[in-house]
């Protein structure tokens, strides 16, 4: 079956058809609790060895929807955000809880690069439960993994969920 998800400008689109199940309903299914403060990633899905928690956002063209500023404070809080309140109802429907959690930010902006992604990944991993998992009594990890990629890096790490342009990029020129 075929599970392609595209982001919320439908400039790049990802096919999870490989995963053992996937989502980009986490929003729907949140808004059931009235006056939702839960927050969401874009994509969630499993395979055999980890649950990948995926957050998008994509400024890298004129029509984007929301023009951002990836360092600031208020954004890096709301992507942390959004992976806590999305593991807490996706742990419900993981039954493996020795499974990997990963978390990943994919980010393209304009003058985006190598140093402006890994920047962004250290102010955010600050901000995940790498370090409140450290304390005894847990049953489980919280998140194992996280990272902060263009979607051309994604494509090398992730190669079983290929991701596809579907928007050309701004340049300079444009």
């Amino acid at each position: 079956m075929s599970v392609i998800f595209k982001d919320e400008n439908e400039s790049w689109k990802i096919n999870f058809s490989s995963a053992l199940w996937a989502t980009d309903k986490l929003h729907e299914i949140f808004s059931v609790i009235k006056d939702s403060f839960l927050s969401d990633v874009d994509f969630v899905a499993e395979t055999k060895d980890f649950v990948l928690f995926v957050e998008s956002k994509n400024s890298n063209f004129k029509e984007a929807k929301h023009k951002f500023k990836p360092h600031e404070t208020e954004k890096i809080i709301s992507v942390a955000r959004k992976y806590y309140d999305s593991l807490v109802y996706i742990r419900s429907l993981i039954e493996d809880r020795n499974k990997k959690k990963i978390y990943i930010y994919l980010l393209e902006s304009r003058n985006g690069d190598t140093n402006l992604r890994k920047s962004v990944r250290n102010r955010l991993k600050d901000r995940l439960p790498f370090k409140l998992q450290r304390n005894d009594g847990l049953y489980e990890t919280m998140i194992d993994d996280f990272d902060v990629l263009s979607f051309a890096e994604w494509n090398k790490r992730f190669k079983q969920f290929p991701a596809e342009r579907l928007k050309n990029p701004v340049t300079d020129n444009g």
